[in-house]
C-alpha cells in the first residue's frame, strides 16, 4: 500500500450502507470492498426481519447485520444511514463490485470537492465495456438518437451528466474522466459525507425504486451538494441480469416507471409531453432492437 493510501485509511474511516433481501450476489460483493486498498471500518447489512436468516452465516469481521421492520430499498437505506457512524458513508447496491482502488480514487476525488457526493465509472462486468444511461452511441442510428435528444431536451440537444426538460437523466461519456456539478448519480454507489446524508424514506411509491437516483439526487442537490463522476473510481456491474425477457414483464415495468417519472417531473416542473414521447420512442427502440437481434441468432443458427 502506498504512503498516500495509508494516510486516506489512518485519516478517515468509512462506512458503506448495503440495502439487500440477501442475494447471492452479497456476499461476492462485500469480499471486493474488504479486498481493496481502503477497507471500509464497517458494512452495515440492511435487510428486512423476514429475510435476515439469508446472511446469518456472514462471517466478515466488519460486517453488521442491521435488521429492518420496513421493506425497500430507500426505507432500508436510510435506516443504515442513521447507524452509520464514521464520516464518509458509501451508498452501495448489493451486486456491485467496486475494484480494488475505488474507494480510494472516490475519496481522493472528495478532498478536492467541498460537500460533495462523488460517484464512479461502471462497466459491464461481462463485456468489459463502459455503461451509462442515454449517452450518444457512435453505432446507432444517428437520425433516431438525435430525435430521441430533441424530444427529451429540446434544442439544448444531450447535455452530459444533466437531467432533460422531460426529467430523463443524460449519462456521461466515458471520457474525459472527472465531471463536476452533475445533475444526477447514479445510486447503485455513492460516497457521502456523512453531514449531507438524506435521512428520511423520500421514495413516493411502494415496490421496486424505480428513478429513486433521481429524486436522491434532486435532495441532494437542495442541500448544495455538488454530484461529482470520479473517473479513476470504477465498479463492474452485470447489466445483462435486469434483462426482462417476459413481454408482460416489459410493459409492466415501463408502467410502473412511466408512473414513477411522472411524479418526478411534476417535482421539478419539467414537461410531461416531452417524457410521455419518450417513453413511447424507447419503447419501440427497445422492441426493434429485441427482434434485430432475434434475427442475427436466427441467421447464426440457419448458417
Amino acid at each position: 500500500m502506498s504512503n498516500s493510501y495509508s494516510t486516506i485509511q489512518q485519516t478517515y474511516l468509512l462506512s458503506v450502507v448495503i440495502p439487500t433481501l440477501g442475494g447471492a450476489s452479497l456476499s461476492g460483493t462485500i469480499a471486493q470492498l474488504n479486498r481493496g486498498t481502503f477497507v471500509p471500518e464497517e458494512i452495515l447489512i440492511c435487510i428486512p426481519e423476514e429475510d435476515a436468516f439469508r446472511v446469518e452465516k456472514m462471517s466478515f469481521p466488519n460486517v453488521k447485520i442491521v435488521k429492518t421492520k420496513c421493506r425497500g430499498q430507500v426505507a432500508q437505506r436510510a435506516i443504515g444511514f442513521q447507524q452509520a457512524r464514521h464520516a464518509l458513508v458509501l451508498q452501495l447496491d448489493d451486486d456491485i463490485r467496486v475494484r480494488e482502488t475505488c474507494l480510494q480514487r472516490m475519496t481522493e476525488c472528495m478532498k478536492k470537492h467541498n460537500d460533495s457526493a462523488v460517484g464512479p465509472k461502471f462497466y459491464d462486468i461481462k463485456t468489459g465495456k463502459y455503461h451509462s444511461f442515454m449517452v450518444p452511441d457512435a453505432g446507432t442510428n444517428k437520425w433516431y438518437e438525435r430525435l430521441l435528444f430533441w424530444v427529451i431536451n429540446g434544442g439544448e440537444g444531450y447535455q452530459p451528466g444533466q437531467i432533460s426538460r422531460a426529467g430523463i437523466n443524460m449519462g456521461v461519456p466515458e471520457i474525459p474522466d472527472d465531471f463536476e456539478h452533475l445533475g444526477w448519480l447514479s445510486g447503485g454507489c455513492i460516497l457521502h459525507q456523512k453531514k449531507n446524508l438524506i435521512l428520511d424514506n423520500y421514495y413516493p411509491f411502494k415496490n421496486k425504486a424505480y428513478a429513486e437516483d433521481l429524486f436522491h439526487s434532486q435532495l441532494l442537490k437542495k442541500k448544495n451538494v455538488s454530484l461529482v463522476r470520479c473517473g479513476s473510481a470504477i465498479c463492474d456491474v452485470d447489466f445483462s441480469s435486469s434483462n426482462v425477457k417476459d413481454p408482460i414483464q416489459f410493459f409492466k415495468l415501463y408502467f410502473a416507471y412511466g408512473r414513477t417519472m411522472t411524479r418526478f417531473v411534476k417535482e421539478i416542473d419539467g414537461n410531461l409531453l416531452r417524457l410521455y414521447l419518450f417513453i413511447i420512442l424507447n419503447i419501440i427502440r427497445l422492441i426493434a432492437g429485441k427482434i434485430k437481434l432475434l434475427e442475427i441468432i436466427k441467421t447464426d443458427r440457419n448458417n
